[in-house]
């Protein structure tokens, strides 16, 4: 019923590190026997092999508005062109432009067919809720470049939530995919992973005397919400709460996301834990054990996310944020 393949991999070179992440594309086989793709990529002719071979594409959704998730948007429906095309709402950037609902126009490059509903918003439903419930994501920081947005689904036939960068599963190690991206036996070094994971969600690369990466440690192998991702929560706590509740009352037990691994074992219980930040002590000093489900991250892990934080805060270039987003790190 679901298909995920990571057909992409994108790299990008920052001044600080070069940062390394692969984005899945989600296919899931509706009861007519057609597909809706979440997460289009570009259609190369090996893509499209992998889709092609598993049905006829109905329904392309974009899940939310990260240039990364929307960028192959337009060569996608050129190349599908039968297929509806559903957007998380506050599009913006340079793929395109779409508000809260298509009433308004939307330039994207291509036919948009609707704008994912915010709850209680306007517009008609789409074409697949019969299957899927769904929880629409939408802030608009003051100051802020635009809009976040995301729409988080789960297919009510194979109980699986399906998201963008809502929550991830960091396995403990990297996608066979890796492999044709790197000479041979890099992706085998035992730091490379550890590495890749760290970079990939803002952590800085410290390693212990004896070869540890702290940070890595405290994310392998647990459901969590990506670090770098504190920077929005911690300026819109309500309205992520609000939307991981909405999250947490629907009926899942598995999840696949668009990073890292996936499907795995997860209920909404697990979820509402990536967020337990956002429902714990507002003490930045509080354990690990008084925040439900925090990943033990130490405080020092977090120093390079803080002075992002405070650099934004004391030069006015986006909403104050609400809480410290260290706040429950453990200190060592």
């Amino acid at each position: 019923d679901i298909v995920s393949f990571f057909p992409s991999n994108s790299s990008c070179s920052a001044s600080f590190q070069n940062v390394t992440a692969t984005i899945r594309t989600n296919v899931i086989r509706l009861t007519d026997g057609t597909l809706l793709v979440h997460g289009p990529l570009y259609p190369t002719g090996e893509y499209r092999a992998l889709l092609d071979d598993l049905g006829r594409v109905s329904h392309v959704v974009v899940p939310c508005n990260a240039f990364e998730h929307v960028a192959a948007l337009q060569p996608f429906a050129k190349a599908y062109p039968d297929a509806s095309v559903w957007v998380a709402p506050g599009q913006y950037g340079p793929f395109g432009v779409c508000g809260t609902d298509s009433a308004g126009g939307c330039r994207m490059g291509c036919r948009v067919d609707g704008v994912v509903p915010l709850a209680g918003g306007r517009g008609p439903a789409p074409p697949w809720a019969d299957e899927f419930d769904y929880r629409t994501l939408y802030v608009v920081p003051p100051g802020a470049a635009g809009p976040v947005s995301e729409v988080a689904m789960v297919h009510r036939p194979t109980r699986t939530l399906i998201c963008a960068d809502a929550v991830v599963y960091v396995p403990d190690a990297p996608p066979p995919i890796l492999d044709t991206y790197f000479s041979p036996g890099t992706t085998a070094d035992p730091s490379f992973w550890p590495r890749t994971v760290l970079q990939a969600v803002f952590l800085p690369l410290r390693m212990t005397a004896d070869g540890r990466y702290p940070g890595y440690e405290a994310l392998r192998g647990k459901l969590v919400r990506a670090p770098i991702l504190r920077l929005l929560d911690a300026r819109a706590p309500e309205a992520t709460r609000e939307w991981v509740d909405g999250i947490a009352s629907m009926d899942f037990d598995r999840i696949v996301s668009s990073h890292f691994a996936g499907p795995v074992d997860a209920t909404p219980v697990d979820v509402r834990s990536a967020f337990g930040y956002l429902y714990g002590s507002d003490s930045g000093t509080s354990t690990a054990a008084t925040m439900a489900g925090l990943p033990p991250i130490e405080c020092l892990d977090w120093e390079f996310l803080d002075s992002i934080n405070d650099f934004i805060d004391k030069n006015g270039l986006g909403a104050p944020s609400k809480f410290k987003i260290s706040k429950g790190c453990v200190v060592k």
